[in-house]
């Protein structure tokens, strides 16, 4: 809906916007029934059977034949009473939308007024507008784009505030225990409500298959658990099981993340699945983020030391929720240290520029005005996409996700400019792709285009305008919203050869 209002078109739509994976649970189908509520615009306002009504009675002969069959009767004072109240109904509703559409336009320039203010220093100005939009936007509106401009708001108070007195800092979980289990519980509530991070983990679970085919000895390396824990490996452990020559005779599973109390649930709700398939199974948690432990784990203080003959697979969720790596190359030092036959890497398309088709998140470069821009795109078209699977205003899960999960990340991205702070390295947008290349990674496929198409096209909900694009050249795929690209999922693996050129 914003982008709608920023382009001057708020009625149309929006322009921009063998696998043994098929035990993927998904949720109650009926969550994705959508009820339009949409306008009728280039349509009558008027009930369908109102509309028949005056379209019967409105010539001249069939209302003397009635009145000839009914003589005495008031009848024409009755219709013409009827029609009056038909038309004001029409008036009413229409000025509804007028009032509606106007109510938009008005948070999207004062939204629009803050940014460009507080990008220039004009902080009173800036002030002025929010002021203005807490009283016009609440997160519990029944309109997507009103809950939007709420999250921002929010977003550019604390940012406001920061500039002020200088105390807005990035989300750490070692200091704010409660907060690592409000965010797994807003991404549950993401994964439940939108698909994209189910085809997500659907493509990347198909990926570590395909990798760990004929392996005896595996060991998935995840360097996040903290937003998902265990959602992503529930799902693989029972394909390793049944999978054609039998299950792998070992598997271990090693989870980073600041929440050693979650981690600790991940392994428990691993441990008793891997029991029940009969499979092997050994879980480490490692309480630092990957960037911070690459140190001691180049050492093998910290993760089990690698074991020969055992195949990798690599996992890294990138996102703006939080500092989750710490220093970015150190954790790409860590994975190439690891030698993974596979590494996934799912992350944000929020790209500083519309022609740039590099698929980098947009979370820490450009300028602040960029940023802005570019975040009010990418998240204008997420809070449809979850509008759209859950369209009733009050919807719990629906309100979770967005609070806890989207509106975390805008202000992270507006008000800190991204998730970490501490300055530690944190890669520019698109150098992660370069900084694994120049550490002996390389693109690869699983499966061929077309399938991997398919199969994610079906753990998306038809006829709500979710879509999937696989790019030909390097095999990413692309999870979007009636065109607009959201999120990326690639495929990497590790080079001996390249790996003897570059220096950790």
């Amino acid at each position: 809906m914003i982008n709608h209002l920023m382009s001057g078109r708020v009625v149309s739509d929006m322009h921009h916007h063998d696998s043994s994976l098929g035990l993927m649970q998904f949720h109650d189908p009926h969550q994705y029934m959508y009820s339009s509520s949409s306008s009728t615009a280039g349509g009558s306002f008027l009930p369908h059977h109102h509309a028949a009504f005056i379209k019967d009675v409105a010539p001249a002969e069939p209302l003397v034949e009635i009145l000839e069959e009914a003589p005495g009767a008031a009848g024409a004072p009755a219709m013409q009473e009827e029609r009056k109240v038909v038309d004001e109904a029409a008036e009413e509703e229409e000025g509804e939308e007028a009032a509606a559409e106007s109510h938009g336009v008005r948070m999207i320039a004062l939204l629009m007024e803050c940014a460009v203010a507080m990008s220039v220093g004009n902080l009173a100005d800036a002030n002025g507008a929010l002021l203005e939009l807490s009283q016009m936007a609440s997160p519990y509106a029944a309109s997507c784009g009103e809950r939007l401009v709420a999250y921002f708001a929010r977003a550019l108070a604390a940012r406001l505030m920061s500039s002020w007195v200088g105390v807005c800092a990035p989300l750490s979980l070692q200091q704010h225990d409660d907060a690592g289990i409000v965010i797994h519980a807003a991404f549950r509530a993401f994964y439940n409500v939108a698909p994209f991070a189910r085809a997500a983990y659907l493509a990347c679970n198909q990926a570590v298959l395909d990798a760990f085919r004929g392996q005896r000895a595996v060991h998935i390396v995840d360097l996040d658990m903290v937003p998902g824990g265990a959602l992503q490996w529930l799902s693989l452990l029972p394909a390793l099981a049944a999978r054609p020559g039998g299950p792998p005779a070992l598997l271990r599973v090693t989870g980073f993340g600041v929440s050693a109390a979650l981690l600790h649930d991940a392994g428990n709700q691993l441990a008793g699945l891997a029991g029940k398939l009969g499979l092997p199974f050994e879980f480490y948690a490692v309480a630092k983020r990957p960037g911070d432990a690459a140190a001691a784990v180049s050492s093998g203080l910290l993760l089990p030391g690698k074991r020969p003959g055992e195949a990798v697979a690599v996992h890294w969720l990138r996102h703006a929720l939080y500092d989750a790596a710490g220093d970015e190359a150190a954790a790409i030092r860590l994975a190439r240290w690891l030698e993974p036959r596979v590494m996934t890497v799912v992350d944000q398309e929020r790209s500083l520029s519309s022609s740039s088709s590099s698929g980098a998140a947009a979370d820490d470069g450009g300028s602040f005005l960029d940023r802005f821009v570019s975040a009010l795109h990418h998240y204008s078209a997420a809070f449809d996409s979850l509008g759209a699977a859950r369209p009733a205003g009050d919807d719990a899960s629906r309100h979770l996700a967005e609070n806890g999960m989207l509106g975390r990340e805008i202000g992270n991205v507006l008000a800190i400019a991204g998730p970490s702070r501490s300055g530690r390295e944190r890669l520019l947008p698109g150098s992660w792709q370069a900084e694994l290349a120049r550490h002996g990674f390389l693109r690869a496929r699983w499966g061929s285009g077309g399938a991997r198409a398919q199969m994610l096209a079906g753990a998306c909900p038809a006829g709500l305008g979710y879509t999937v694009a696989d790019d030909a050249h390097d095999g990413t795929v692309r999870l979007g919203w009636k065109g607009t690209p959201l999120y990326a999922v690639s495929t990497w693996t590790w080079c001996a050869t390249t790996h003897g050129h570059v220096r950790g």
